[in-house]
């Protein structure tokens, strides 16, 4: 059975990426809230389209970098370099608080965040450190516009040209301390997101028990603290993938093409 909480989202106006202050507005208050699982459903709950529920989910797992991070704010984890192999190959790197180099993709970089945490060479270590997206130093190049993934969040490469850092936030270790747990962070709250959005573009959601139950076991098991998957979380992650396969196969025609398009 819905829990009321659910219920009472899929019965209130979507919310959308393309209206991003009441989104944010939404999404903080959530997270003033809610525990991090649930803030993840029920923006997805609430979400018009898989870019909603993913920007949301995403979000959500952000706190689990910077647990300081605001309600209000938005912030991307830019790792990826072009070219880049290996980590022990980052060109980007930071000294005495000054970041130089070029990061190949970050989020909404131009019209959303409000935060950048950079992952940067240090010396021999991998560090992250933020600045602010506006942050003199700091250039947005432009998007590909062949983006064929959720095309409504932009992806822009970013370069840095001596661009100072938050001195507020800095994490050593950071490829085991940040970069690691965070693919196991985004990966669990983007799903329950995304199975937020399926319930909500079902015809028949309150039919759905097989997939309320299984966000509920990977929501219940989730730890904001933890630095990746355990067991039980990489079952409780699989049984929720294939059974959001199976619902959205049977979702109706415009909501599915969506998905089909995003789910990549």
């Amino acid at each position: 059975m819905m829990p009321d909480l659910w219920v009472q989202a899929l019965s209130l106006p979507a919310l959308s990426v393309t209206t991003p202050y009441t989104l944010r507005m939404n999404l903080a208050r959530l997270l003033r809230t809610s525990e991090p699982a649930e803030a993840a459903i029920i923006s997805g709950l609430r979400s018009d389209i898989p870019a909603s529920a993913f920007l949301a989910g995403y979000q959500v797992a952000m706190r689990a970098v910077d647990s300081s991070l605001s309600p209000e704010q938005w912030a991307c984890l830019c790792v990826s370099e072009k070219g880049l192999r290996s980590l022990s190959e980052m060109s980007t790197c930071i000294e005495n608080g000054v970041i130089s180099g070029r990061k190949s993709h970050a989020m909404l970089a131009d019209s959303g965040m409000d935060w950048l945490y950079i992952i940067a060479r240090d010396q021999s270590d991998l560090v992250c450190r933020r600045v602010k997206a506006d942050e003199q130093g700091v250039s947005v190049l432009p998007s590909d516009p062949a983006q064929p993934v959720v095309p409504e969040l932009a992806h822009h490469a970013l370069e840095f040209n001596e661009a100072h850092a938050d001195s507020h936030f800095h994490c050593a270790d950071a490829h085991n301390e940040i970069n690691k747990p965070f693919r196991y962070h985004e990966d669990v709250m983007t799903i329950l997101a995304f199975s937020g959005w399926c319930l909500r573009m079902s015809d028949s959601a309150s039919d759905q028990s097989k997939l309320v139950t299984a966000m509920q076991a990977l929501a219940g098991g989730y730890r904001m603290s933890s630095k990746g998957y355990c067991l039980e979380q990489l079952n409780a992650f699989e049984a929720l993938a294939e059974e959001l396969m199976t619902v959205a196969a049977a979702l109706p025609v415009a909501a599915a093409d969506h998905w089909q398009r995003d789910r990549r």
